[in-house]
C-alpha cells in the first residue's frame, strides 16, 4: 500500500472547550484544541504532565498520526541562542514520557511564517483517509489493538486497523472489524489475529490476508470486482483463499487448522508444502489441515438446526429452548445475547439433546438466541435463524 501523507499545525494556546486539567482535548480538522497555553514550565508542573497524558490518549485513539514535531515559534534572536530548540526539546521530551514512542517525536526550532504568532504548536503526519481499509465495527468484552501485544491498547468502535496490527480477544471477548469493500470479519474469543495485508483500490482490486495466530475468525467476504484480487486467512499450516464466501477459519492447541465453508467456495492449500494442489471446500462442508500441512478431503457439515419454540414472545417458566434434531449432529451449541449480533452479555452452553432450560436466571428484558450443530468432530454447520424471547416484564 502506498501511503499518503498530511502535514498539518496543531496550535495549543486556544480557548477554553471543557472544565478539566487540559481546558479540554479535541482532534478536530487536523488540530488538537486545549484550553490552556502549553509552556516548557508548565510541562513540568504535575498539572502539565496529566494534561499532556490526555494530549497522548487522545492522539492514540486518534491511531492516524505517524510522527508529532513540537515546533517552538520563537523570535530570531531565541531561535540564534537556542533557547526555542531548547523548549521545544523539553516538551518533545514531556510528550515521550507521557507515553509518546519516542522515535515518533521531534522538536525543532523553524523560521516563522509570515503573520504565525509566537508560541508552542504540535505539528503531526498522518495516514490519509484512503490508507484506512478497515475499521472496528463493533466489540464486547476484553478487545485490544496495536503494532505488537506489550504495546495493545483497548479496541473502540470506530478506530482504524492498520496493517501489520494484531487485534487479539480475551474469554466471552468478540470484535467484528469491517472492511472498505464491505467485506467483514469476527474475531472470535481467546483470539489473535495479524492484519498481514490490508489494501483496497478505487477500482475494487482488494489484498487482505490475515494470518490466524491463536483461535478463529468468520469471514463474510464481498465478491471480489478485478480478477487479481486476493483475501485469505492463513495459519502456520494453511491458507484459505476466497473471491466472495462466508467461512470459519482458526487453528487450535496442537497447531492444526480448521475450516468451514459456509457459503461460496474456499481454496485451502498447504502453507507447508508448496507443491501439493489446493483443495476446494464449498459451502456445506468443512476440512483440516494437520500440523505438517496435509489437507483432508472435504466432508459434510451438519445442517443448520431449525428453531421450535420460543420463536417470538416470552420464554416460558421453565425456560426451555427447542429445536429440530440434525442428522449426524453430536452436540448443539446454544447462544444467547442482547444483541441479534451475539456480543453483548453473550452465554453458550454445549448440550447432546435438541433442547434446553436455560440453567441460570436470565435478566429481565430482550434476548436473542441461535443453536449450531456440531458433528463427533467438532465441526460446526451454518447456525438457525436468530429469533428472540423477553424475559419477565
Amino acid at each position: 500500500m502506498t501511503a499518503r501523507v498530511l502535514a498539518v499545525a496543531m496550535l495549543l494556546a486556544l480557548p477554553s472547550l471543557a472544565d478539566d486539567r487540559c481546558g479540554g482535548v479535541k482532534l478536530e480538522a487536523g488540530k488538537v484544541r486545549l484550553g490552556k497555553p502549553v509552556t516548557e514550565a508548565w510541562v513540568k508542573t504535575p498539572e502539565g504532565q496529566a494534561c499532556l497524558a490526555d494530549v497522548v490518549k487522545e492522539i492514540e485513539r486518534y491511531r492516524l498520526v505517524r510522527a508529532v514535531t513540537v515546533a517552538a515559534i520563537v523570535s530570531d534572536a531565541e531561535r540564534a541562542s537556542g533557547k526555542g530548540l531548547s523548549s521545544a526539546k523539553a516538551i518533545a521530551e514531556a510528550l515521550v514520557a507521557a507515553g509518546l514512542p519516542k522515535s515518533r517525536v521531534f522538536g525543532l526550532a523553524p523560521t516563522p511564517q509570515p503573520n504565525e504568532q509566537p508560541g508552542i504548536s504540535l505539528r503531526y503526519v498522518e495516514r490519509a483517509p484512503d490508507d484506512v481499509v478497515a475499521r472496528v465495527a463493533a466489540s464486547s468484552g476484553s478487545v485490544f489493538l496495536g503494532a505488537e501485544e506489550a504495546s495493545m491498547k483497548p479496541a473502540e468502535p470506530g478506530m482504524p486497523v492498520l496493517v501489520n496490527e494484531l487485534l487479539k480477544t480475551g474469554p466471552n471477548a468478540k470484535i467484528i472489524v469491517n472492511f472498505k469493500d464491505g467485506s467483514g470479519i469476527e474475531v472470535k474469543p481467546e483470539s489473535t489475529v495479524k492484519m498481514a495485508a490490508l489494501a483496497v483500490g478505487v477500482g475494487g482490486d482488494r489484498q487482505v490476508k490475515i494470518e490466524v495466530l491463536k483461535g478463529g475468525i468468520v469471514a463474510n467476504v464481498r465478491k471480489a470486482k478485478e480478477l487479481g484480487s486476493t483475501f485469505e486467512a492463513s495459519s502456520r499450516v494453511a491458507v484459505a483463499s476466497v473471491r466472495g464466501t462466508v467461512f470459519r477459519f482458526g487453528v487450535d492447541d496442537e497447531g492444526e487448522s480448521r475450516l468451514e465453508t459456509l457459503e461460496g467456495l474456499v481454496q485451502v492449500k498447504s502453507a507447508i508444502d508448496p507443491s501439493a494442489r489446493p483443495v476446494d471446500v464449498p459451502a456445506g462442508q468443512g476440512t483440516a489441515v494437520n500440523r505438517e500441512g496435509r489437507v483432508a478431503p472435504p466432508h459434510g457439515l451438519p445442517e443448520a438446526p431449525k428453531v421450535v419454540a420460543p420463536l417470538k414472545g416470552a420464554l416460558g417458566p421453565d425456560a426451555r429452548l427447542e429445536w429440530q434434531p440434525v442428522t449426524d449432529a453430536a452436540s448443539y451449541r446454544v447462544e444467547l445475547a442482547r444483541d441479534a449480533d451475539f456480543l453483548f452479555e453473550q452465554q453458550s452452553a454445549v448440550v447432546s439433546a435438541a433442547s434446553l432450560s436455560w440453567p441460570e436466571p436470565l435478566a429481565k428484558g430482550k434476548w436473542f438466541w441461535r443453536v449450531t450443530a456440531l458433528d463427533a468432530r467438532g465441526f460446526q454447520g451454518a447456525p438457525s435463524k436468530v429469533y428472540a424471547f423477553t424475559v419477565g416484564k
